[in-house]
């Protein structure tokens, strides 16, 4: 029986980093930011309002202030359910230390910024539901340290069965 390709990684070993998680016509990536194990025993997950804020200024960036070469081949970017990272999906393959470089850049862009892209409520679902601040404490605190980490991991841990 097929497994799903996240099932089979060993989430106790996970490190930050970008990893190619699958190829089917399209390019997901596993845009780590922090380990589940530093999530579940420090308390590092992203809160809700924090990955919102990340999701509109990470969508925004890759696909406007990014080459137009890497932007047209943006499918998605949006956070994972379990709150370590974001998924990234694209038409065409790239290396994870040209993603690791284009993450670093966004993530200091968002340092810079006071206003949210697209947060109001002609634009957004949920246009009060954000943490710009929260989201600044989290890329200084969590995302830029482990991004520019020796720890940075391109290769998934596969449980051993």
């Amino acid at each position: 029986m097929q497994k799903v390709n996240s099932f089979i990684i060993d989430h106790k070993k996970l490190q930050p980093g970008i990893y190619e998680s699958q190829v089917n016509g399209i390019f997901t990536y596993d845009v780590r930011f922090v380990a589940p194990q530093d999530a579940a025993h420090r308390g590092l997950f992203m809160d809700p309002k924090v990955a919102h804020t990340l999701e509109h200024f990470m969508a925004d960036y890759l696909r406007t202030k990014t080459t137009e070469e890497f932007s047209s081949t943006v499918l998605y970017v949006g956070p994972m359910g379990c709150l370590t990272g974001f998924y990234l999906l694209t038409s065409c393959t790239y290396a994870p230390e040209y993603l690791r470089k284009l993450i670093l850049e966004c993530m200091e862009h968002i340092l810079t910024q006071d206003v949210i892209p697209g947060a109001s409520e002609l634009t957004c679902g949920n246009w009060q539901y954000f943490d710009l601040q929260g989201a600044k404490e989290f890329i200084g605190k969590v995302i830029i340290p482990n991004y520019t980490s020796k720890k940075f991991c391109s290769e998934y841990p596969f449980c051993e069965e």
